[in-house]
């Protein structure tokens, strides 16, 4: 963080004012040079969105919200989920390493691309777990039937704010991917 940018959000935080959008944009851009979203990254971009955007920002994955760019984020962290689960860890470099930046900002550009690969990944998936291929695609199906398609599901571009839901979509899918699921009803006895 450069020092500028620190200590206009230090008196931004002292003072109850609005963050410094050059904070959003530093954040955005270390996301898309380096490819890592992190727990401390996502809280900035929750941060500056409930701060200057009065935007309602989930605190965990949120499987109802239809904003764009939250949508689109969880859709590329199922699409990367696709590539780890079909190629394993013998991936040189995956989609996040080659697709984030331009995905989150220009998704139009990228995503018929992505979703390409992705249908040659089930392929190979289908092959060697057919399970796990079925329950991807039905999270992928849930996600994008959650898309308005008279609206242009999938924007040329996305403003900055938007960034950063896609970010925060692409954060809460990836960590529910890992946190576990617990499908067993509750009963009166287990109570």
């Amino acid at each position: 963080m450069p020092p500028l940018i620190a200590g206009e959000w230090v008196r931004a935080i002292l003072s109850g004012s609005a963050y410094p959008l050059t904070l959003l944009s530093t954040v955005l851009m270390r996301i898309r040079a380096d490819g890592d979203i992190n727990a401390l990254r996502a809280s900035i971009l929750k941060s500056v969105l409930i701060r200057n955007f009065a935007k309602e920002v989930p605190v965990a994955l949120d499987p109802a919200n239809t904003n764009k760019g939250y949508i689109l984020g969880r859709i590329f962290a199922v699409y990367e989920e696709v590539q780890r689960a079909a190629l394993g860890g013998n991936v040189n470099a995956t989609i996040k390493d080659k697709f984030y930046g331009a995905a989150s900002a220009s998704p139009q550009k990228v995503f018929r691309t992505l979703d390409a690969g992705a249908q040659n990944h089930f392929s190979k998936l289908r092959k060697q777990s057919p399970g796990r291929a079925v329950n991807l695609e039905k999270l992928l199906t849930s996600i994008t039937d959650l898309m308005d398609p008279g609206d242009d599901p999938i924007p040329a571009a996305l403003g900055a704010s938007e960034q950063a839901l896609f970010g925060l979509g692409y954060y809460h899918q990836r960590s529910d991917f890992f946190r576990k699921h617990d499908d067993t009803p509750m009963t009166e006895a287990s109570e």
